[in-house]
């Protein structure tokens, strides 16, 4: 049992990553059949013949759309499921271990060892009743990882028609040949992949059908890790968490780093005890753990992790020195995105050429992005 608050949340975030990457997968397989269908015949058909051809060819390849999606289904499920179950199991046994390496008494620290996982054992059993913490918790990243197929066979539909009236047009026109204009439509209608997946709490944001699910999956498996923790440590009798500090932060939680919260209660000034000698100490908290998570604390992408606090016993969450900063952290994003962004051009590329020069832009920002992770020593 040797994870940490900060290991549970990374390691709930990487079961995210591996969700996420079998929809980037379906993506690009999506997206690969819409431009087989639309690259058949381009430099055979006359006139009018090569669109009226392909968009008879909907159905089949609503249906080859329909296949990809119900595989992804299948095992999706059981994935999204299997990552907020294993990711609160890791957060209650982070609790254990979190707040036992703070003490220096062995006697103190063996009692509060056996405190601790008889909470994580009663949690446990508590988590797997329906309807109740991680059950529901499950069962919310499921719908909403899941909600994306119906959309996303819409989607196919909507790429494919517009892509075949877009090159009918251009062609028209005499503008371009069938080929180019082809080219030109699917790297336009498809360079963020598939889209129209909105969040619930922002709205005014789209998102393609990969980054969706990530964002719905990192939310759930970060709060699990979470919200499996507190509840180890309310069971437990431990009211106080404290907020770690990273070497770079972001405006919503720069406020709250390396203060103390409360799982339940009053801001301000406390008298609580010390669990090592029983004296009285005063504490000075900055609000509840509620509070702090919606001024945006542990937001999706946050990096900020919840440690048992104990009066008089725990010391301020270390200052993390690196080498990276924000803006790093910012740029690798940035370029994470871009080599999505030329694998799916890859993925609709119709010939050897557009295949080519895709290939070499995921080339040239992978080692931008070697580079940068390498200097600012970054996790990849």
């Amino acid at each position: 049992m040797a994870i940490t608050p900060a290991g549970a949340i990374e390691a709930g975030l990487e079961q995210a990553r591996l969700v996420a990457a079998m929809y980037a997968d379906a993506e690009a397989a999506l997206l690969e059949r819409i431009a087989a269908r639309v690259g058949k015949d381009l430099d055979n058909d006359d006139g009018n013949d090569w669109a009226a051809k392909r968009l008879a060819e909907v159905t089949q390849l609503r249906k080859e759309a329909e296949a990809i999606v119900r595989r992804l289904e299948s095992v999706a499920k059981k994935a999204a499921q299997a990552a907020v179950l294993d990711t609160w199991a890791e957060g209650m046994d982070a609790a254990v271990r979190g707040a036992v390496l703070q003490v220096a008494d062995a006697k103190l620290r063996k009692r509060l060892e056996r405190v601790l996982q008889d909470a994580r054992n009663l949690g446990a059993k508590r988590g797997i009743s329906a309807g109740q913490g991680v059950a529901e918790l499950a069962a919310q990243a499921v719908s909403l990882v899941t909600s994306v197929h119906e959309g996303a066979l819409r989607a196919v539909d909507d790429i494919y028609r517009n892509v075949v009236a877009e090159t009918a047009g251009r062609v028209l026109v005499g503008a371009e040949t069938r080929r180019e204009a082809a080219q030109r439509a699917l790297d336009r209608l498809t360079a963020q992949g598939i889209t129209g997946f909105t969040d619930s709490a922002n709205p005014s944001r789209t998102w393609n059908m990969a980054s969706y699910v990530e964002m719905a999956m990192r939310t759930a498996t970060a709060r699990a890790a979470v919200d499996g923790h507190l509840s180890t440590l309310r069971d437990a009798g431990i009211g106080l968490v404290s907020v770690s500090r990273l070497p770079y932060t972001c405006d919503r939680c720069a406020r709250w780093e390396g203060e103390v919260l409360a799982l339940s209660g009053s801001a301000g000034t406390r008298v609580e005890e010390n669990p090592a000698t029983g004296v009285q100490v005063f504490v000075q908290v900055a609000g509840t753990v509620a509070e702090a998570r919606l001024a945006g604390l542990l937001h999706p992408n946050c990096g900020h992790s919840l440690n048992a606090y104990l009066p008089g016993v725990s010391r301020p969450a270390p200052v993390v020195r690196s080498k990276a900063t924000y803006e790093d952290a910012q740029r690798q994003r940035y370029l994470e995105r871009k080599i999505r962004e030329n694998k799916r051009r890859a993925a609709v590329a119709l010939d050897d050429e557009a295949r080519a020069k895709a290939a070499a832009k995921i080339a040239n920002y992978q080692r931008q992005l070697k580079g940068l992770t390498k200097a600012a020593r970054l996790p990849r």
